[in-house]
């Protein structure tokens, strides 16, 4: 019995028939297992090792009841943060995410807790919920392959050899299930490595690794410790690029290589559709080749572009060097030569490029397997498309009718039908061959036709299906001008491709016996230098970094990394190390280890032209080598939580004391995040979490962008790393201690540390977090982007800003775009009052006042009560206010003296306590409002904003009567910004205009508009003296009239939530604009930003809770109005733990991809990029970030064609 049967047997009564068993044929309850998956949630809240071990085998698709689907998502979530997920925790979480109710509340979590015999096993009931998951999805198959087949043999409109395939792919689909290898022991990886070095090559680059044992780094760093992340970057491959014009195939056409961008679908050599994660800047002045290829196929590229080839096997040479053992005595396995892979640069297959006495090609290229498509909707069936343009008789205007409105003028296929399924092109195939093929003598298929275009249209359908032709045209002497050119395509294929019966026994008598061996490949037959032309080179994200290229549909290698970090630590020091590669095999990353301990070069191993010396040091090193501590695992697609899980059984068994992860931008996420800067943000955080986690430091290597290659000097900067972004040190932060501004500059020279600032949550509320310093990230261009509201904000193009879909960096950002600042602020953590009559003196001198050095203090105003509030504020300084009446400029003054005589060392105290908060001396323009204010109670606040306004505050109702304006005006621009951050603190959202006087310093205008916000205005602050009836003028007009609610707006994109939820609900759209009580005007709803009160009404209908957080939050979305380039200057970025961001210059903004990385290095090589240096043969390790400590560089031996760094003290 299955832990699932929670069923008892009853009795039966006499005569009573059994019922079908539980798996029975006629049981139309889907597999599965309630009580299993009951006892595995029950596990992992009991014990966290139970959770590492279910990661590895289920998803949460995998379970049978959606709400135990919700469990396992939220204890995963938990788990990931690294905090402990018991029952309480995630009846917590469940209960924030709203589905606390709908699973069960939390006595469901104990009784999944209670339904467990025992957490150990876990994994045991894991496996019975995955079986029972993959029978499901066989069930689900099978009734799609019945309806498939009853619904054409009804006479349903599908042909038949679609119907196969969709039926074939649905048998597929099951069994794509997560494939996770596991580590192989180094000991275990050996033999297929010298398998490799045996034929040809490997991946070829340049390491970008830090391994131990550094004399200078380890007296820096003092050494690696238990918990850090330590981010390794490197430069990206300068090299194998293709030319800009070269054309790449994809799942709906065509692009070319100048065209394609991140996010783009390019197809990979094994068919399927592959997504390209990076897309590099061009590269001029690189040496290029002209690659030709048997079937006349050319394809200019650089010289390190990376190649796929196979080649015959070397002679199968026995390790004379190591004998019938290895070095260790272990038994060494023979040799077996066949045709080995390899991957060569373009530069290495011209320097080898024929082989034996007569000159054979040396390297061939695998043709790419068959492109695995969906089927696509097509109006006329493929076959008979194909039997019609096959015939060369029948004139351009007889195509079938469904296809003229698509509007062809002569005879091609149709782009639809040459990215249709397989068996829709086999199809097509099948009918231009039967109309118009014929076999050779030799076995080979040829077809003809008059029409260049239809010969092109032909060889991308042949080459699609996995064969590889060779196009010939032939002048055809005495022929009509149309037909003076006949095109023929050959090609070699075992694959039944006629249906006429003649044809295809043809066919089948002459195929001569391995011609499906010469038809996989395609030989390299030239490669010629050509002039340099502008490339460019892309990285895919399939585990065989293979795209492919060229009207023939030639596989090449994207752009790779290379690493080697822990051979210091599991050879040197013997302690165990994990690699986790997702980018290189196994076999790659060992033969770059056999390269640095054998000391033999990598291209020698590359080429498998080892000498007996060579064989020699193999030898020497392999037993030293084969009982290293060092695992690899070379699963692609690795997300986070899988790493976290290997990484924790590796440390339970084999005492793990370093992780190496080959590299952060390969990594995925399980969960759906904003955008990338995002996900790796909690990657990042993830690896960190991890380093605590197993007590052992995690190194993550990273790739740098191209900002060195712009600059003069190229060494590296921080600002270099990936997904990272920096801003200058004018850039002011919000303390939440104090809701006072600090400038980034200010805090690095200070060395200020942990200082709490206020960050976006995880439901867009600003909480205190603490940010745990500012660090400089060199030099680079700074972009200034301005939003309507009048706020500025200098950074770099690669800082991310919050978008409505996410953090966005500011390159990728336009005019129009809206981003995310505050809306409103909660108080400081920390609230200090003061005296009132300093807070409405210093209200008044702010705004008319004038305490410029070596004159006296003056005030000037013509509200008496202005006038009266400042005299009787001087006296609790012991002043006596002078007044002078200036009748001529209808305005009076009050002077402030000194109540005694000035003497030495003896200040006015109204002087003396202005230069203590830095405000003495300074002009109108310069004025703005002390850190203090900001700390003050609200009420305060409200007290000095109310005299502020009665300076140079302005209030009145406009000509209509249905409306007026709150404005106040200013020559500072930075007092301005003090106060709109200060009226943050009532939810009120004000805008900054500049007003240009002709020959005077610009007039700044800080407006309040909405009557929502100026009610609040009015009646929370209000303003002092003769204002005040302005203030109840417009108040009684605000109270009448309706206000504007497209002020505050959330984006449009906010839609696209509710139609989901729409959707969800079954509710229509007439359903919808009913339950509003709105009229239903279409699609025109759509193309209109929400008010937020619109929208929370939307969520009260609708009884969404995204949508009301989306409401409520305290996110203003403002909109870019420009952003212009200020040229290059010093920037810098800062450390927030947990949420990742703060307000700066009153915008929310993104930090760095280094923020949770205690030791971030840079690797650099001066010849690289200067030939002629006098530095050949070193590096630097520029050591940009050192969390406890000095940064420094250190400089080693880059001995590359040993495939390691040295230390120059041993050099």
């Amino acid at each position: 019995m299955s832990v699932t049967d929670d069923m008892r047997a009853e009795p039966r009564t006499a005569g009573q028939s059994a019922p079908p068993p539980r798996d029975g044929q006629f049981d139309k309850t889907p597999p599965q297992d309630v009580a299993a998956e009951q006892c595995v949630l029950g596990g992992m809240l009991l014990s966290k090792d139970a959770i590492a071990d279910v990661v590895e085998i289920l998803k949460s698709t995998d379970f049978y009841r959606p709400v135990h689907a919700t469990i396992f998502d939220a204890i995963l979530d938990i788990y990931g943060r690294g905090e402990p997920a018991d029952g309480i925790t995630v009846a917590a979480a469940l209960a924030d995410s709203g589905d606390l109710a709908r699973v069960g509340g939390a006595p469901y979590l104990h009784t999944c807790m209670a339904a467990v015999p025992t957490a150990a096993n876990a994994s045991y009931y894991a496996r019975i919920v995955g079986e029972r998951a993959v029978l499901r999805r066989l069930v689900e198959a099978g009734t799609r392959i019945v309806q498939l087949g009853y619904g054409t043999a009804a006479g349903g409109s599908r042909d038949v050899d679609d119907v196969v395939d969709l039926a074939q792919q649905a048998v597929y689909e099951i069994t794509e299930r997560r494939v996770s290898e596991d580590f192989a022991v180094l000991a275990d990886m050996l033999q297929p490595t010298l398998d490799e070095i045996e034929a040809v090559g490997a991946q070829g680059g340049v390491m970008t690794g830090v391994p131990t044992g550094f004399t200078d780094l380890d007296r820096l760093l003092n050494g690696l410790h238990p918990g850090q992340l330590i981010i390794v970057a490197g430069r990206p491959g300068l090299g194998k690029a293709l030319a800009l014009d070269t054309p790449l195939p994809t799942p709906d056409g065509w692009t070319t290589m100048g065209e394609v961008q991140v996010g783009d679908r390019l197809l990979a050599a094994d068919g399927t559709p592959t997504t390209v994660t990076a897309a590099f800047a061009v590269l001029v002045g690189r040496p290029c080749y002209e690659v030709e290829f048997s079937d006349g196929s050319v394809i200019v590229a650089d010289a390190e572009h990376l190649w796929q080839t196979t080649h015959p096997a070397a002679p199968a040479r026995v390790l004379a060097a190591v004998g019938p053992t290895g070095g260790d005595g272990c038994p060494a396995p023979a040799v077996v030569p066949a045709r080995r892979e390899s991957v060569l640069t373009t530069a290495e297959i011209a320097a080898t490029l024929r082989t034996g006495p007569d000159a054979h090609p040396n390297h061939a290229v695998a043709s790419c397997a068959p492109l695995r498509l969906p089927p696509r909707d097509l109006p006329v069936p493929p076959y008979a498309l194909g039997r019609r343009l096959g015939d060369e008789g029948r004139p351009a205007g007889s195509l079938p009718r469904a296809l003229h409105p698509v509007g062809y003028p002569q005879e091609h296929i149709p782009g639809d039908y040459l990215r249709g399924s397989e068996a829709q092109r086999r199809s097509l195939l099948a009918g231009l061959l039967d109309a118009a093929g014929t076999v050779t003598p030799t076995g080979g298929v040829r077809y003809s036709c008059a029409s260049r275009r239809l010969a092109e249209n032909v060889r991308e359908l042949v080459v699609s299906l996995g064969h590889h032709c060779t196009v010939t045209a032939r002048p055809v002497p005495g022929r009509t001008e149309r037909s003076a050119t006949t095109y023929t395509i050959d090609f070699v294929t075992a694959d039944a491709v006629f249906r006429r019966a003649d044809r295809a026994a043809a066919h089948a008598a002459h195929r001569r016996p391995g011609a499906d061996v010469r038809a996989g490949v395609r030989y390299v037959v030239d490669v010629r230098p050509v002039a340099s032309v502008p490339v460019r080179c892309v990285t895919v994200d399939n585990p065989e970094h293979l795209y492919l290229a060229g009207r023939s549909m030639i596989p090449t290698h994207n752009s790779t990394a290379s690493m080697d970090f822990a051979r210091n630590a599991a050879i040197r020091a013997n302690q165990a190390a994990a690699i986790f590669s997702l980018e290189m095999s196994k076999v790659e990353i060992v033969m770059r280890l056999l390269s640095a301990e054998a000391r033999v070069p990598l291209h020698v191993l590359r080429s498998g032209q080892l000498s007996d010396d060579d064989w020699t040091k193999l030898a020497r090193c392999m037993g030293e080598i084969s009982e290293a501590p060092l695992f690899v695992d070379d699963t692609p697609s690795m997300n986070l939580m899988e790493i976290r899980a290997k990484a924790r059984r590796l440390k339970q068994k084999h005492d793990l004391k370093m992780i190496v992860v080959d590299y952060l931008q390969l990594m995925t996420s399980p969960k759906r995040t904003e955008s990338r800067q995002q996900e790796v943000a909690d990657l990042s955080r993830g690896l960190k979490l991890l380093a605590k986690e197993v007590e052992c430091p995690v190194i993550a290597v990273s790739q740098l962008n191209r900002g060195p290659e712009q600059r003069t000097d190229k060494r590296p900067q921080l600002s270099d790393l990936r997904e990272s972004g920096c801003l200058t040190a004018e850039t002011r932060l919000i303390r939440a201690d104090t809701n006072a501004e600090v400038t980034m500059g200010e805090l690095l020279k200070a060395g200020t540390r942990e200082i709490p600032v206020w960050a976006l949550d995880e439901n867009l509320r600003y909480s205190p977090r603490t940010m745990t310093h500012v660090f400089p990230s060199g030099r680079r261009e700074v972009f200034r982007l301005t939003l309507a509201s009048g706020k500025q904000i200098d950074a770099t193009a690669n800082h991310p800003f919050l978008t409505f879909a996410g953090w966005v960096p500011l390159g990728e950002l336009a005019v129009g775009a809206r981003l995310a600042t505050p809306r409103h602020l909660p108080p400081p953590l920390a609230t200090r009052s003061w005296v009132e009559a300093e807070v409405v003196l210093l209200a008044h001198l702010l705004g008319d006042g004038s305490f410029v050095r070596r004159q006296p203090i003056r005030y000037a105003s013509r509200d008496e009560e202005n006038l009266v509030a400042v005299a009787e504020a001087a006296k609790h300084f012991g002043i006596s206010a002078v007044r002078d009446e200036y009748e001529a400029a209808r305005v009076t003054t009050l002077r402030l003296p000194a109540p005694y005589r000035l003497a030495r060392g003896r200040r006015n105290p109204v002087a003396e306590w202005l230069d203590g908060l830095g405000l003495f001396g300074l002009r109108s323009h310069e004025k703005f409002i002390p850190q203090a204010i900001f700390s003050l109670p609200k009420e305060q606040i409200t007290l000095f904003l109310r005299h502020l306004w009665s300076t140079d505050g302005s209030i009145h109702v406009n000509k209509s009567g249905r409306g007026g304006r709150v404005y106040f005006s200013s020559t500072s621009r930075r007092m301005l910004e003090d106060i709109s951050r200060l009226l943050l603190r009532y939810g009120i959202t004000a805008r900054l205009k500049v007003v240009p006087v002709a020959d005077h310093r610009p007039q700044y205008t800080l407006d309040i508009s909405g009557r929502d916000d100026q009610l609040r205005f009015l009646r929370e602050i209000g303003v002092h003296g003769e204002r005040a009836a302005a203030c109840e003028a417009l108040l009684a007009v605000l109270e009448t009239v309706v206000g504007n609610t497209n002020v505050d707006t959330v984006p449009t994109e906010v839609w696209s939530q509710v139609r989901e939820v729409l959707v969800e609900r079954g509710m229509s759209h007439r359903e919808f604009a009913r339950a509003m009580g709105t009229q239903f005007c279409g699609s025109a709803l759509w193309k209109r930003a929400p008010s937020r009160s619109r929208l929370a009404r939307i969520a009260s209908v609708l009884d969404a809770a995204d949508l009301e957080l989306h409401a409520t939050n305290d996110i203003f979305w403002d909109e870019i109005t420009s952003i212009e380039s200020l040229g290059e200057q010093d920037v810098f970025d800062a450390t927030v733990l947990g949420t990742h961001n703060f307000v700066a210059n009153g915008i929310a903004t993104h930090n760095s991809i280094e923020q949770d990385a205690d030791v971030v290095i840079l690797l650099h090589r001066d010849d690289y990029y200067d030939k002629e240096s006098p530095r050949a043969g070193e590096a630097d390790f520029i050591v940009a970030k050192h969390r406890n400590g000095p940064t420094d560089s250190i400089t080693v031996a880059a001995q590359l064609h040993l495939s390691r760094f040295v230390d120059m003290a041993i050099v």
